[in-house]
């Protein structure tokens, strides 16, 4: 069955809620000389009649064109704690038109982020990244920059009630790509599959180098697309169940795309985990609250919000149940259509033995998830990570008190043996 019956208003908070987390912890990595904040009341051209903000202006590409059907939105930044989903998660957006001309109105004054959100594939429940991103916003006569530009947010910046801002040039710039097509040794592709991709870049003079990895989808060609943020000498590392293939390393200059990367299996053509089952639908309703069961197991889900791990354990137990336990793929593929990709904490720890984790229900660990690379760097000793969150990709990342995901990380999921009375099937 496919999964494609969501509604589209809850899809729009989610990929907002996902571009949010990911614009708030950038913030918090580079610091506030990056991305500057500034007020913006001296600047207004008006005054709104209700005390909202109005925000106006054009998307221009590096050569002063205009960038016509771009999406924007703005979100308001919350720091601290998000308790009130409905707060936090509606944005407003919009779309430029033919002469790259955006205006956003009814915007509640205070710290505001103009971002570049994330767009999904419905049928397919999977999100696309926007293929530009922010270089600066000028206002008046004042050019605000970053200092190292990222796909998913602008300036954040603050306005005061009542004003209305007008005439705001938004430049923007085509994102540095890979884009490759997986196929089998017969030319047959790895059409519709989620894959996990590693990408590694040395700089041209030798003088240093950086790894990253993650989950993505390919099309029904076998293509998938890649985006990263400087030039360098690159290799990519595609891997699918068993099978796995490293590219030749290739040159990639600052501001250049490569188009026409090819990957082959050294295999056969295999059935991939969308031809072995069906995924069950998972229902639209609010998921607070409710316990959801899976009609492959029998056990029932519900999202919690909680402070931590901690917390989230002593919920759990209040309800006689426990953090959730991820035994296979299918399992992990299913929560992942049901609850949207902010991170979540799961059961798994190594609280009791360092080194050797456990899940919470006690049962054996048969399956994992484990991020290559972190998301979120740390200076942390593996010690001093216990607990485990699932992370926007999907993947897995062990994090500790000093981790950025443990201050961000605001749900988890429950998980209980036998239908509670009040839960729904997923059918």
């Amino acid at each position: 069955m496919k999964r494609s019956d969501f509604i589209q208003k809850r899809i729009d908070a989610q990929l907002i809620n996902l571009s949010i987390y990911i614009v708030l912890f950038l913030t918090i990595a580079v610091g506030c000389s990056d991305l500057r904040q500034p007020v913006l009341s001296a600047v207004s051209h008006g005054t709104t009649q209700d005390g909202t903000v109005a925000f106006s202006g054009r998307v221009v590409g590096l050569e002063g064109q205009a960038v016509a059907g771009l999406s924007l939105a703005i979100q308001h930044v919350m720091f601290g704690d998000y308790t009130d989903e409905a707060e936090w998660m509606q944005p407003l957006k919009t779309e430029t038109d033919e002469t790259g001309a955006f205006s956003f109105s009814g915007i509640a004054p205070g710290q505001v982020q103009l971002i570049l959100p994330l767009d999904m594939d419905i049928e397919k429940q999977f999100y696309v990244e926007p293929e530009d991103e922010i270089l600066s916003i000028k206002i008046g006569e004042v050019t605000y920059h970053q200092d190292e530009p990222y796909a998913f947010g602008g300036i954040t910046f603050t306005i005061t009630p009542g004003v209305h801002i007008r005439n705001v040039e938004v430049k923007v710039r085509p994102r540095m790509r890979i884009r490759g097509r997986i196929v089998f040794n017969d030319g047959s592709p790895l059409a519709d599959t989620r894959i996990r991709i590693a990408v590694r870049q040395e700089d041209l003079d030798g003088s240093g180098s950086g790894n990253s990895s993650g989950g993505t989808q390919t099309d029904a060609d076998g293509r998938f697309t890649e985006y990263v943020n400087e030039g360098g000498l690159y290799t990519v590392t595609v891997a699918y169940q068993d099978l796995s293939v490293t590219s030749e390393q290739f040159v990639l200059n600052a501001g250049e795309r490569r188009e026409d990367l090819l990957l082959m299996f050294d295999s056969a053509p295999i059935a991939t985990l969308a031809e072995n089952m069906e995924t069950p639908t998972p229902p639209t309703f609010d998921r607070r609250g409710v316990w959801v069961v899976n009609p492959e197991n029998g056990h029932a889900y519900k999202e919690v919000y909680v402070e931590g791990p901690e917390e989230a354990r002593a919920l759990a137990t209040a309800e006689n149940a426990y953090l959730v336990s991820i035994n296979d793929e299918m399992e992990q593929q299913w929560l992942e259509g049901l609850f949207d990709p902010a991170p979540f904490w799961i059961g798994l720890s190594d609280v009791e033995t360092e080194g050797l984790w456990q899940w919470d229900s006690g049962e054996p660990v048969t399956y994992t998830n484990w991020s290559l690379n972190q998301i979120f760097p740390d200076d942390l000793d593996d010690a001093e990570k216990d607990y485990v969150v699932k992370t926007f990709t999907g993947e897995w990342q062990a994090v500790g008190t000093e981790s950025p995901f443990w201050r961000i990380t605001r749900r988890a999921i429950l998980e209980v043996d036998e239908l509670p009375a009040q839960a729904l099937t997923a059918e």
